[in-house]
């Protein structure tokens, strides 16, 4: 069923006004082979039959709202870690992207647009970013590996001693 919640004007690409009714509509999509229920959130020219799904068009001025929307819901219904928490994991340990990244095995662009909330990371990778809520743990495993650390790092011209100094430096501390 679609629901007109508002009416916008967007200007085109030569500046001229375009009106738009924004609707909402009950939508089940898959993710990683898990059907979420979402309301997304489209924008149909006035001129256009709202109930046209050939005219719906992604909100023009947040055109990935429905996927953070989705993301959400799946985060929160399979207990994923939200980006903002896994920003703050990362932070505290004080690591960059690039060093959390070497240090769990990600692909360094992918945690970046995890936590932007650009991407859903899979159960997978999911597992490995809890490491970021052991901080001793972390460490130690980390530690345990310096020869592949390095390597990474090597090959992303990423500063292995200050990443390895950085986890040392915090593993120590959390046992005083």
């Amino acid at each position: 069923m679609v629901k007109v919640i508002a009416q916008v004007s967007y200007p085109d690409t030569t500046g001229a006004p375009v009106d738009f009714h924004v609707i909402e509509v009950a939508e089940q999509v898959m993710i990683f082979s898990e059907p979420i229920a979402n309301i997304h959130r489209y924008w149909v020219p006035v001129s256009a039959d709202v109930e046209d799904e050939e005219e719906y068009l992604e909100p023009v001025d947040d055109p990935d709202y429905n996927f953070r929307t989705d993301f959400a819901i799946y985060r929160r219904e399979y207990h994923f870690m939200a980006p903002a928490t896994i920003r703050e994991a990362r932070e505290h340990l004080g690591l960059t992207q690039a060093e959390a990244a070497i240090a769990l095995g990600l692909d360094i662009s992918l945690l970046a647009d995890i936590e932007a909330n650009m991407a859903l990371q899979p159960y997978e990778q999911e597992v490995k970013l809890r490491w970021l809520l052991n901080p001793e743990a972390f460490a130690s495993m980390v530690r345990r590996h310096p020869a592949i650390i390095r390597e990474h790092c090597r090959q992303t011209e990423v500063d292995a001693e200050s990443l390895l100094g950085k986890l040392a430096m915090y593993e120590s501390n959390s046992h005083i």
